[in-house]
């Protein structure tokens, strides 16, 4: 009996070990795939590409190994090209991988043996290959057919642009469809040279713009034309990689922005190519690139956090080569964090994966990058290798979202994205993609919300357009006899407050706190005669003024939560509070400011009268602002500056009758009203000054005396 159990365990054992023996081994992933969310949240999110393997001298089978890797390209045809700087030479490896031949030594266009001296850049174009002899100053060109052959030397382009001096270094090159050749060359910060096919110079393109310092501009002030031309690469800075489309447009790289200039274009979402990292460059030299994202194209977004506790890497990414996959995205890779960040057409974020460490699919030190196909390559500088990544189902339905949208198969499109969304719900561009079809099916409410998931502002405008029309074909009889009702009660209530306000001229008696807010539509078309009158015949009084104020706060805070979601498409909660202090503090330093200047040059106004005119001079803002906080909701994107400008008129009209409301009541010519007022403003920020510095000491002392409480607690 306990043999046949023995047995039955054995067994069954057996067929346990048999199930997870066929089930296939997934080997861990050694780095986190990610993406941003609008805030700059770290979201993760499901692997695009995977590491496969790895191809290094030994996997090629080379006798002399791989030194000092420089440049990786990938031809048409899926081969692979190396430049090994070290051994002076460009190992070409067929598709999958294998020795094919290399380019080292060759006799040239004058029948002299020749040789590669420091291969950098690398690429293929019309059956030829273009190296970047860096330390020879030039470009060799031998054919990537037959037997491979030398075919010409392109030597240094001449032109009278380049200054007395000049050293030509080409570190990368790429060449378009019509035999056009581009260098970037690492000591001219000219921009990227440009030469047609023999070589013959025909401009720059794409010249970057570095901020300079205060001191430097000054400086600059009293340097000759010499020392000028002398000191002008401090003005501009250089592109260090480039590549080309089929379409002609540069792809181009530079790590030479300031930190400085970098991060601020990235915390305040720059869509400028002034500071940008990768720049699409059209035959021109202008920039082309959409920048539609979060964030702009520039590596990572969260620069002064660790990502990953095993790196303290901080500021922003060191950009040193971009990559052209397919269906419209494009790679770059971050040299100081070993990540590679992928992006669409439209510049909107996609992924990004890569780590620095010693297992299958981290980088020593991130050179190049490149795809083959589904496949993307990348060169290990340290480790002199290439680390194939594979494509996931994941990047797979990825990218044929992004193909069927492209081909404006948008019901196609739909299902990926939704595909999309249940591997990854935080993947906002599934929501425009989503978002997209159902507008195409007319369907535009629904659209509106797919767009607001993802905080797509153009397209929900676009949506909301649509839809706002059906509103209008729906209600087009009702929508004018509302617009016409209501100039009726407008036009009635202004005779109405017109009467109270002249009958008030007259009359003797106690006016009532209504009368009193009325009067404000006198004072703010009347400025003149209304704040006299203010302020000698008593139409006015500090209760009815601190009601505007209040009406004003409050006009406030229904501004922070019933405007339209074109103007505030991410909203970040109402602070009650903090409404209350944006209009009651200007008010309150205002007035002390201008009360403790006017008091010592002559002026006639009390504290009390300083404030009733500046409240009553804030009578237009309410009306303003809840007028355009309503139409708000009703714009579309292209009529958001007719809001803006309805705003602005606002402000400028109270500040108009703050600035002859101050003049009237103090008595002041208007030469001496513009000091006062200058002179107050300046007050207003001395009040602050001292304020945050005494409820610093305040706090300095009060943590003081409550250190010293805990110490005698302890030791009593």
């Amino acid at each position: 009996m306990k043999m046949k159990n023995l047995k039955r365990i054995f067994l069954l054992a057996l067929c346990i070990l048999c199930v997870f023996g066929a089930m296939p081994v997934v080997a861990s992933i050694p780095y986190s795939t990610y993406t941003y969310d609008i805030d700059g949240k770290y979201m993760e999110s499901p692997h695009a590409y995977v590491p496969y393997e790895v191809i290094d001298s030994k996997t090629i089978d080379l006798d002399v190994p791989l030194e000092d890797v420089r440049d990786l390209f990938v031809d048409k045809a899926g081969n692979v090209y190396i430049s090994d700087a070290t051994n002076k030479r460009v190992v070409v490896l067929n598709a999958d991988y294998s020795y094919a031949y290399e380019v080292s030594s060759f006799v040239n266009e004058w029948g002299v043996p020749d040789a590669i001296v420091s291969p950098n850049g690398i690429c293929v174009a019309n059956d030829e290959l273009y190296i970047t002899d860096t330390d020879a100053n030039r470009l060799l060109v031998f054919s990537t057919q037959g037997d491979h052959k030398f075919i010409k030397t392109i030597a240094e382009p001449e032109s009278d642009v380049f200054p007395e001096g000049h050293i030509y270094k080409p570190v990368a090159v790429a060449v378009g469809n019509t035999g056009y050749i581009y260098v970037v060359s690492s000591t001219t910060y000219q921009g990227i040279i440009a030469m047609d096919g023999e070589g013959k110079f025909t401009g720059f393109l794409g010249t970057q713009t570095a901020s300079m310092t205060v001191f430097d501009m000054m400086w600059r002030k009293f340097q000759t034309a010499e020392q000028r031309a002398k000191s002008a690469k401090n003005v501009s800075t250089e592109f260090n990689n480039i590549t080309i489309d089929q379409s002609g447009f540069l792809y181009a790289t530079t790590a030479s922005i300031s930190e400085a200039d970098q991060m601020n274009a990235i915390t305040t979402k720059s869509i400028s190519g002034t500071f940008a990292p990768v720049k699409k460059l059209n035959p021109d030299g202008a920039d082309v690139m959409n920048r539609t994202g979060f964030y702009p194209p520039s590596g990572e977004v969260t620069v002064m956090n660790m990502i990953t506790p095993t790196t303290n890497i901080t500021g922003p990414s060191k950009i040193v080569d971009v990559a052209l996959g397919p269906e419209g995205m494009w790679s770059i890779i971050d040299e100081k964090r070993q990540r590679v960040y992928t992006y669409d057409e439209d510049g909107k974020l996609l992924f990004i994966f890569g780590d620095k460490g010693n297992q299958l699919g981290n980088i020593q030190s991130i050179e190049a990058i490149d795809y083959q196909g589904t496949n993307m390559l990348i060169l290990d500088k340290t480790n002199d290798n290439i680390t194939v990544f594979k494509r996931t189902v994941y990047g797979d339905v990825l990218a044929n979202a992004l193909k069927n949208q492209r081909e404006r198969i948008f019901d196609a499109a739909a299902n990926d994205w939704t595909n999309i969304l249940q591997r990854n719900s935080n993947f906002d561009m599934s929501y425009v993609g989503i978002g997209k079809s159902l507008f195409r099916a007319g369907k535009y409410e629904q659209a509106m919300h797919s767009y607001k998931y993802a905080y797509d502002t153009t397209n929900y405008s676009e949506a909301f357009q649509a839809q706002r029309k059906k509103w209008v074909e729906k209600y087009i009889l009702i929508i004018p006899i509302f617009i016409i009702l209501l100039f009726i009660f407008v036009s009635k209530f202004f005779k109405y407050a017109a009467k109270v306000n002249l009958k008030g001229q007259v009359s003797k008696k106690k006016r009532s706190v209504w009368e009193e807010f009325l009067y404000g539509f006198h004072v703010i078309f009347h400025p003149f005669d209304g704040f006299w009158d203010l302020k000698h015949e008593k139409r006015g009084s500090a209760k009815t003024a601190l009601v505007i104020l209040a009406i004003t706060i409050v006009s406030f805070i229904y501004q922070k939560i019933g405007r339209g979601y074109l103007l505030d498409s991410h909203p970040t909660g109402v602070s009650i509070l903090l409404s209350i202090t944006s209009v009651l503090l200007p008010v309150l330093l205002w007035v002390v400011a201008n009360w403790c200047l006017t008091t010592l040059f002559d002026g006639e106004g009390s504290i009390k009268d300083i404030f009733i005119a500046t409240c009553y001079s804030l009578f237009p803002l309410p009306a303003f602002i809840v007028i355009t906080t309503f139409a708000s909701n009703f714009v579309t994107l292209n009529e958001v500056s007719i809001i803006s400008l309805a705003i602005n008129i606002a402000y400028f009209w109270v500040g108009f009758l703050i600035f002859f409301g101050m003049m009237v009541i103090h008595d002041y010519s208007l030469f001496k009203n513009v000091l006062t007022t200058i002179g107050s403003i300046v007050g207003m920020a001395f009040i602050m000054f001292v304020g945050v510095l005494f409820s610093s000491l305040v706090g300095k002392i009060f943590s003081f005396i409550y250190n010293i409480y805990l110490e005698l607690s302890y030791r009593v």
